[in-house]
This record gives structure tokens, sequence and C-alpha cells, in this order.
């Protein structure tokens, strides 16, 4: 789909290195930039791309990039504000070079934020940006519970900064002129979660941490540890799924007397911690599995917590959601394009293609 698309990735940490390979997977021609003493990059993030190594300190070594610059779509950069300026590859001279270009910049909180200069992960990046503050453990501790690195990284410095690009890149298909793109994770952290912000605004998540619908302060929207140490999470938000869910714990030993108080004390909401408890200690009787096969019986929005590992048994998702490469599983590209099949591409060794630069 975008085979005539050229990208320039200079070679980075997670969010950058998924943007390039979800450009890959689309079909895009991705080459990335890397340091001459790089580590070995054998990572399915970095499927179907090109591999390239330079010394940004050498001017004949800058010079090559910004000759690649000219013939290029987009440009990724992943350091902290100023780095390419003081190799002498800012936006502006960039620009110049190829007016055209879409330079997407991934920083933890953008290049003009007070925070500009701070060093941090996405754990921090989620902290400011207002996501951890509202992603509550589960159990007695009321805490913000750590969601790996999934949002900042990956749903915000990934997914986010593809979609800025393609937006960008359909300006200029427009006839508009290329842009810099200055995508904090932090900021778009923030982005991520207006909607809660608007439940906040209008008093419907004011609870404090782990006490609100959404956020683990329910029976019927949460997580419960089973017999084997293995999870199920329930979200029988409306009505008639949290009639099903009823049925299944009935069907997994409770009575029908506690099912029906059960069932009229949905949004009793000084019932919830006490419910909580008792359906915790009622799914601590069977294993994950044995709750698997009782609910599949009822519609009732109650899933096993499935560890990446198990598709290598197991085929929830469908058929080519998981990939094998040398005996390892890996996602196949998604979603499904109706008239687009992601192919299996190679990952790169480092500076597999230096024998495709460009001569001065």
């Amino acid at each position: 789909m975008l085979s005539q698309l050229k990208v320039l990735e200079f070679a980075g940490l997670a969010p950058t290195v998924f943007i390039g390979m979800v450009l890959a997977d689309y079909g895009a021609q991705v080459t990335i930039l890397s340091r001459h003493d790089s580590q070995p990059q054998n990572s399915p993030l970095n499927r179907g791309k090109k591999s390239m190594t330079f010394d940004l300190k050498n001017k004949q070594d800058i010079e090559i990039v910004k000759h690649m610059i000219k013939d290029s779509n987009v440009l990724i950069d992943p350091y902290r504000p100023g780095v390419l300026e003081r190799l002498g590859l800012s936006y502006k001279i960039c620009s110049e070079i190829n007016p055209k270009l879409i330079y997407c910049r991934v920083t933890g909180f953008g290049q003009n934020s007070p925070l500009k200069e701070k060093a941090g992960h996405d754990i921090n990046f989620i902290s400011y940006g207002g996501v951890l503050g509202y992603c509550a453990s589960t159990g007695s501790q009321k805490r913000p519970a750590i969601p790996g690195n999934v949002i900042g990284d990956f749903a915000v410095g990934g997914m986010l900064g593809v979609a800025s690009i393609l937006a960008a890149l359909i300006n200029v298909q427009k006839g508009g002129s290329g842009q810099q793109i200055d995508l904090g994770m932090a900021q778009g952290a923030a982005y991520l979660s207006q909607f809660i912000l608007h439940q906040k605004n209008e008093k419907l998540w004011s609870n404090g941490i782990g006490n609100n619908v959404l956020d683990g302060g329910t029976h019927f929207y949460n997580i419960y540890q089973c017999k084997d140490g293995k999870f199920m999470s329930v979200g029988c938000l409306e009505e008639k799924f949290y009639q099903e869910f009823v049925k299944g714990l009935i069907a997994g030993g409770l009575s029908e007397q506690r099912g029906q108080y059960i069932l009229e004390n949905q949004l009793n909401s000084t019932e919830w911690e006490n419910l909580k408890s008792e359906i915790s200690t009622l799914f601590e009787t069977k294993t994950r599995d044995q709750w698997e096969k009782i609910f599949d019986q009822f519609d009732a929005c109650v899933s096993p917590v499935v560890e990446l590992e198990e598709y290598e048994t197991k085929n929830y998702l469908g058929e080519n959601v998981f990939i094998k490469r040398n005996g390892k599983i890996e996602v196949n590209g998604q979603p499904i394009f109706s008239d687009y099949q992601f192919q299996f591409k190679d990952i790169p060794k480092i500076g597999q293609h230096n024998n495709e630069k460009p001569r001065l």
C-alpha cells in the first residue's frame, strides 16, 4: 500500500522503532540509520527494513544522509531535543533540502515544554500525562498499577506517531508542504485520556483511585484470580451482560439465593467491596480454564487473561494473527485489509545495506 513511501528512521528505542515497523508492514521502504557500533537489532520491530550505519560526527556521512533526505518522504527522530540540530540536521535545514519532508520527532515531553530536557521512560511519561493516576491495581491496595510500556511507548509514541505521519502525508498529497511533527509522549498520553477527563468533569469518575466503575471499584468490572494463579477479567457493565455473569457464577457454584442478591445490587456502591470479596473467593475455587469453559456458555463479557505465549497452542483470535520466526511467535501486521496481504519480511543485520548508500 505504501510501496512508494521512503522513510529514514534514526535508530532509537521502542516508539520510533514501532512507527517504522508499522510503516514497513504497510509496504513502505524504511531504512534504519544506525551507528557503526550499534548492538545487533534482531527484533521483529525491525522486520522489512533496510539497515545502514553512519558516523554522524563525520561530515561526509552527514552529507550522505542529507542526500538521502532529498529523496525521502519521512524522517523519524528518536533523540532528545537539540540532538539533530547539533548534528546539522535540524528541521529547518532538512526542509530546505526537501520541502515536502515529514519530520517526525518523538520525545518524552515534546520539543518546547518545561520538561523537555528531563529524562524518562514510559512510566514517567504516562505519570505526567495523567494516565497512571487512573490505572488502579486490584485488591485492597488503592494505588496505581503499572500497565507495562504499551500506553506511552506504543499507543502514544507508536500509533499516534503513525497516524500523524499519515495525516501529514495526505496534506502533502493535497498540495501542502512538509512539516515537523512534535510528538511528546506525555502530551499524547493526556490526549488519549480525553474520555476519562470528561468523566471526571461530569463527576462520573470522582471517588478516588480504585473506587470507580472502570478502575476496579466494582465487582462487575474487575480481574479475579483463579485457583491456578491465572486470572479472569469481568466487564459486564450493561444489565443484560450482568445477568449472564450472575448465571455463570451460579453455574460455577454460587447459590441461587446469593445470585439473586448479587443481581439486585449491581449499582449499589455500598456493597461493591463486599461483592468483590465474595466473587473473588468463588473464582479461587476453580482454575482459569474451568471458569473459561463455564463462561463460554454465557454472553457475559467475561474473558480469560491470556498470556501471549499461550498463542503457541491456542487460537482465540483467528488465523494469521500470530506467525512464527525461527520457532518464536510474533504478531503479524494488523488490521486485516480486503486488498492487501502482509508479507513475512526478514530482519536486517546491522549495516546490511551499506552498499546501497548513495555516492556523493
